[in-house]
């Protein structure tokens, strides 16, 4: 598909991120690499409690810490993005360097 003016552009849906307080079921994990700097990460996006759909991207590093985005989802989780669809999360805390998630049963 090509796009010959702005007028061809069609917006994205910008999901809202996850807050303090949410429990999310995790719909899809998908790993993903920007088009300009080439950047990659795992969008893990998914529903909360009340039915909103919510998207993260989880930026891949060589090491994280465990209170980073993605270090909060790989101490809950694990290292197998393949096996966190379906899991139910808490988001414990959600602020910047302070991140914590849980598995809900």
């Amino acid at each position: 598909m090509s796009v010959s003016s702005v007028k061809d552009v069609k917006l994205a849906e910008q999901l809202p991120g996850f807050e303090e307080g949410d429990v999310i079921t995790i719909k899809s994990v998908e790993v993903v690499q920007t088009a300009v700097q080439g950047f990659r990460g795992v969008r893990v996006s998914g529903t909360d409690q009340n039915g909103t759909e919510k998207a993260e991207m989880l930026w891949l590093r060589p090491v994280v810490g465990s209170r980073s985005k993605l270090g909060a989802f790989i101490s809950a989780l694990g290292n197998d993005i393949d096996k966190w669809v379906g899991k139910r999360v808490k988001i414990i805390t959600w602020r910047h360097r302070n991140r914590e998630i849980a598995v809900v049963e």
